[in-house]
């Protein structure tokens, strides 16, 4: 029998489905078997309860496939007899791919009961189509609710734009739905009501980055302006940065200084706003520092025609 295929024939089963386009290997109940491929050989360790996969090791489950050098897979009696999967190593170029985001790091550990994997090494990065989160010292992915945590010089770039942060939460969710005119929403509600259609688990849009939570030397930063504070919050469907604490605003060599902004990166436009100065025990005022430019006149050159 092929080591490569050693898994396959044993039937083993994580403990939970996959849910679709999500970085998820096992949550939930799934009757999907986990594939486990490697160059070099699986071991099989029955006393460790553990099957260790070396070269190009690969595990694959309901569209969700890890990557590694080398990849460990523990396994437990399950409750239904059989055995099932509840944990996996994979140690030196990690990569845990779905159809629409991709995670990259040295070292990475699932648990597939709390459907948590956390991701460490150097150029640690979360890629969807449209953004990519970085990170320094971990990247944390909670599969039950679609949560990405960056700890540590934490980066989110989406287009021309950027924020960075101590530490990021990134929340995905599907795309949000367009408004309907109110004259084909009282039609709908007319009508019998009919059953869900059934959303392709294949389409990119099943998931996207939706908002991003940030902490602790937050800068954002667009192709004309940089805005800083101590948290702030991006809705990646807006494309609108609110920011607290300290916030300061630069556009060339013009500032403004207040406690909460909002940065429209559609219109260009933001908005500066300070506390009522019962609340912060100053003046309650904004504060802008605006400078002229200065147009240089050069000096007529010999000869020329004034």
């Amino acid at each position: 029998m092929n080591k490569a295929a050693l898994l396959l024939a044993f039937g083993l089963f994580a403990s939970a489905p996959a849910v679709a386009q999500t970085i998820n290997m096992g949550g939930g109940g799934s009757s999907q078997p986990i594939e486990i491929t490697a160059r070099d050989g699986i071991e099989w360790d029955r006393d460790a309860q553990r099957y260790v996969a070396t070269g190009d090791a690969a595990a694959r489950q309901d569209g969700t496939t890890v990557y590694a050098d080398k990849l460990i897979a523990w396994y437990r009696q399950a409750a239904t007899g059989g055995t099932e999967i509840f944990r996996y190593e994979a140690q030196g170029n990690v990569r845990i791919a779905n159809e629409t985001q991709t995670v990259y790091g040295d070292r990475g550990i699932y648990d597939i009961d709390s459907q948590t994997m956390v991701v460490t090494g150097k150029q640690l990065r979360l890629v969807t189509p449209n953004d990519t989160l970085t990170a320094r010292d971990t990247l944390e992915y909670h599969g039950a609710r679609d949560v990405a945590v960056a700890r540590g010089n934490a980066m989110i770039v989406s287009g021309t734009r950027r924020m960075t942060a101590d530490v990021m939460t990134a929340y995905f969710g599907p795309p949000a739905a367009p408004a309907r005119p109110q004259a084909q929403q009282r039609n709908q509600r007319n009508q019998r009501a009919q059953p869900a259609a059934q959303t392709s688990s294949n389409s990119t849009e099943n998931q996207r980055l939706k908002r991003v939570e940030s902490f602790g030397n937050v800068h954002v930063s667009t192709p004309t302006e940089i805005a800083r504070g101590d948290r702030g919050v991006y809705n990646m469907e807006t494309s609108i940065a609110q920011l607290a604490g300290n916030v300061r605003l630069t556009r060339g060599d013009n500032q403004l200084a207040g406690d909460f902004a909002e940065v429209n990166n559609n219109t260009g436009i933001s908005r500066l706003l300070s506390r009522p100065a019962a609340e912060s025990g100053g003046d309650g005022r904004v504060r802008g520092l605006f400078t002229p430019q200065q147009q240089t006149q050069q000096a007529p050159r010999a000869g020329a025609r004034q």
